[in-house]
Formats: structure tokens, C-alpha cells, sequence
């Protein structure tokens, strides 16, 4: 890892995931730092407008009712958010918990105690107990 470096694979610990964005590395390690297990990028088959097609989330939390998180990176690209506004409506047709998360979510003073819970409220009953 080399920090400052101006690629995102090059600032990435040798045990991360390839995430796409800063804001991906960011939801990842606040999990991380939280010890919530998740996969990223797991496929996952949902049926959309009555096709089967696969898609990878960018976090799925197994612990969690297997509830994903999609990070919205690009918030003022219309074509962008209307492939957002499809997967919130497949996530919630398939009954998957989502939590969708924008640029303005991952900045600020608390960013990582709203984020957090804003996870916690997103589903129920987890398995585990995890507490800020």
C-alpha cells in the first residue's frame, strides 16, 4: 500500500477487495472496522422486469438478512441514477434489504456513526449485536 498515491489500487492494503471508488473503500473499511463481514461484489440473480439477470452489489452483509449496500457515487448523472432508481426497485421487489449511500453520506464530522446507523436500523434482527 502506498499511501497518497494517486490510484486508487495502489492506496488499497493487500487484503482489501478491488473496490471501484473512493467511497467503496470507505463503506468497506468502516465495515471492517466495525467487524461486520460482508462480501463484495457477490453475484446475485434477481429478477428484474420478469428476466432473470445477475448483478454484484457492492457489499452484502450475510449477518445482516444478507442486506446490500450500493454506493451511488454519481449522484448528478441522470442516465447514472436511473440505473440507481431500477436497483432500488429490483432490491425491494426481490425483498433484499437495501441501503443505497451517496457522496454526501460518507462526509462530515459523524459520517461513519450515521452511516453505522443507518445499517443498524436497515434490517430488523441482525445475528449479531454490534453497537456503536
Amino acid at each position: 500500500m502506498m499511501v497518497g498515491a494517486p490510484r486508487l489500487e495502489d492506496r488499497l492494503g493487500p487484503d482489501e477487495p478491488p473496490y471501484r471508488s473512493r467511497g467503496e473503500a470507505q463503506i468497506g473499511r468502516l465495515l471492517d472496522r466495525y467487524s461486520i463481514p460482508f462480501y463484495h461484489e457477490q453475484p446475485r440473480i434477481l429478477l428484474v422486469n420478469g428476466t432473470y439477470r445477475c448483478w454484484k452489489p457492492d457489499f452484502t452483509l450475510p449477518e445482516y438478512n444478507s442486506m446490500v449496500i450500493e454506493y451511488a457515487g454519481m449522484p448528478d448523472v441522470p442516465d447514472y441514477m436511473r440505473s440507481i432508481r431500477i436497483k432500488e426497485s429490483a432490491y425491494r421487489d426481490n425483498g433484499i434489504p437495501a441501503l443505497f449511500l451517496y457522496p454526501d453520506d460518507l462526509t462530515g464530522r459523524d459520517w461513519e456513526g450515521r452511516v453505522m446507523e443507518r445499517v443498524l436500523q436497515s434490517v430488523p434482527y441482525p445475528h449479531h449485536d454490534y453497537t456503536l
